[in-house]
């Protein structure tokens, strides 16, 4: 099992696929899938979902999630190798090892004797803005997988289970002053220096701690982005400023404006740019009991997963995967096989279990 998963991740790791570059990628998993027996494939866009011809309707139905797509490689790239445990190149652990685990579910598992009904579904354009993530067009497309009773979404978790996640808003901040020459500043405002107080706040703001049944979440603001001003001897007219607002399950898009505007005090504009919802943390759902029970520790998903998009379209679903969060977008991203096989075996394990009632 080693060596299939090694040469399944290599399947994806070989394959670059960028945010919006994931077609060569998704075409040559199609073409791999397709040529297995027992079966069907369906194709929208750059996503795929599959699952078998003669499916059991009498089996609860489980659904697997991944995203194709990587963030950019830094300059001058991860070469793709292996080194000893460790297999590196873009995505290895966000999250083609995910991947990788899954392939090796469709290609050598045996859904025969399982008493769950599989699904698995890869998709793209996960890492870019959340209106144009993959899995919309897959609900459109094929709603038929919304009818999961459980999904998991391999995400990088080094093999424990993440439940819920946190919701993540883009907030652009821009104050505004009055151009002057940087000679006699007082005929003008400075937007840069406006923003001092701002910025201070957020420099010494500590992350809040949220407990959402019994796991901590942090409520947290990072600037991540700044610009302002026209030239050098100019006194910037305006500084806008990216924030990166994640907060907790149970919180949403009025808690970001409540907190930007008391931050604020009226002092500068803002709009939330982009906004991801958090995602609940349900651990009684029966299918997803049945795999707390095989001892997988459970953390809470400080990052927004789909578990989130999953959770408003009602479907219950929790992070498990095999890649190091740790490692994510990291400049010399890898994965560790010891991790893939961890994730394989346990799964193996709560797939072939007796069929009880669920």
């Amino acid at each position: 099992m080693r060596e299939r998963l090694l040469e399944a991740l290599l399947f994806f790791l070989e394959r670059p696929s960028v945010t919006g570059a994931e077609k060569r990628l998704c075409d040559d998993l199609e073409e791999r899938l397709r040529g297995l027996s027992g079966w069907e494939v369906r194709r929208t866009g750059n996503n795929l979902a599959v699952r078998r011809t003669s499916r059991d309707f009498s089996r609860p139905l489980l659904l697997f999630a991944g995203h194709l797509d990587t963030v950019p490689e830094p300059e001058g790239g991860i070469p793709v190798r292996v080194e000893g445990d460790e297999v590196y190149g873009r995505g290895a652990s966000d999250m083609k090892a995910g991947n990788a685990v899954m392939l090796a579910l469709i290609e050598d598992f045996d859904w025969s004797a399982s008493w769950a009904e599989p699904l698995f579904v890869f998709y793209e354009r996960e890492e870019g803005p959340h209106e144009e993530n993959g899995l919309e067009a897959v609900f459109e497309e094929m709603p038929w997988v919304l009818e999961a009773e459980l999904a998991l979404v391999l995400e990088p978790t080094a093999g424990a289970i993440e439940a819920g996640c946190a919701g993540t808003a883009q907030v652009e901040v821009t104050f505004h002053g009055k151009a002057a020459h940087a000679a006699r500043p007082w005929q003008g405002e400075n937007a840069i220096s406006k923003a001092g107080r701002f910025l201070q706040a957020l420099h010494e703001r500590k992350p809040e701690e949220v407990v959402v049944e019994g796991l901590t979440f942090y409520d947290v603001l990072t600037p991540t982005m700044a610009r302002g001003g026209s030239a050098k001897n100019v006194v910037p007219a305006s500084f806008w400023i990216n924030v990166n607002h994640r907060f907790p399950p149970g919180r949403g898009i009025e808690h970001v404006r409540e907190t930007f505007e008391a931050l604020l005090g009226g002092e500068a504009s803002f709009e939330i740019a982009d906004y991801a919802p958090s995602g609940p943390v349900d651990l009684r759902n029966p299918l997803l009991e049945r795999l707390l029970a095989t001892g997988v520790e459970v953390r809470p998903k400080q990052a927004w997963t789909d578990v989130a998009r999953l959770a408003e379209r009602g479907v219950a679903a929790v992070n498990y995967g095999p890649g190091l969060p740790s490692q994510a977008h990291q400049d010399d991203e890898h994965a560790e096989i010891p991790l893939l096989e961890e994730c394989y075996r346990r799964l193996e394990g709560f797939l072939s279990a007796s069929r009880t009632a669920t």
